[in-house]
């Protein structure tokens, strides 16, 4: 073995030998205050730490704040302690490219900018090579339909590797293909919306004319 050891060393070329460092497994989010999703959060959170729970999806009409909770969940999970080797997150969208999905994977895993030159057969075996050793979180922004795990190169959560799938959707049925655990995203309530459009509007704007809080209060009702 120091035999090969030195025939190597004296035929190879060594002006690199490393890549560059690989992004951080957990970037924080900028991320909007949560209003009246405390309870929702805490629930969510509940089912990550549950190893019985794979996929969880938070279904809700558009608007509705699925995309603030789940950047906040996405933010606590940078908080420790937590297991999960690798956090990915994704914006799906109902028209996605299959290619540009596995390059954002590959970027949190941390393989070279080169590696986006491969077929997406190749990246689909990468990533489930890297993926299958490590717990993982995958949080996905307006997934439209049935994720193919083995299209992109994503193991299935399961209790056995304890890995996590996190999604949001404006579709329940999305949420029972995928058999998820299902969280519905409510509209605020009355009391709670006029509380929040008070705290935008702000005081100056709503008593600047004796008829604007009336009219103010129909359109937070109506929104």
């Amino acid at each position: 073995m120091l035999q090969e050891i030195s025939d190597h060393k004296s035929t190879g070329a060594f002006e690199k030998v490393a890549e560059d460092q690989p992004a951080a497994s957990v970037v924080v989010r900028p991320v909007e205050q949560p209003v009246a999703l405390e309870s929702t959060i805490q629930m969510v959170w509940s089912c990550i730490e549950d190893k019985d729970v794979g996929i969880i999806g938070l279904w809700g009409m558009g608007g509705v704040g699925k995309t603030t909770l789940l950047t906040k969940l996405k933010n606590m999970l940078s908080t420790p302690p937590n297991d999960f080797k690798v956090v990915i997150w994704a914006v799906v969208s109902a028209y996605y490219d299959v290619g540009k999905f596995q390059d954002r994977i590959g970027e949190n895993i941390g393989f070279p900018r080169s590696w986006e030159n491969k077929s997406v057969e190749q990246k689909a075996r990468d990533i489930y090579g890297i993926l299958s050793t490590k717990r993982f979180v995958v949080l996905l922004d307006d997934l439209w339909g049935n994720l193919d795990f083995t299209e992109f190169g994503i193991p299935e959560p399961s209790q056995e590797n304890g890995s996590k799938l996190i999604f949001t959707t404006r579709s329940l049925h999305v949420c029972d293909a995928m058999g998820a655990k299902t969280f519905k995203v409510q509209c605020l309530d009355q009391a709670t919306a006029w509380e929040l459009f008070q705290d935008k509007v702000g005081d100056e704007a709503l008593n600047s004319h004796p008829d604007i809080p009336n009219l103010a209060k129909k359109v937070a009702k109506r929104c």
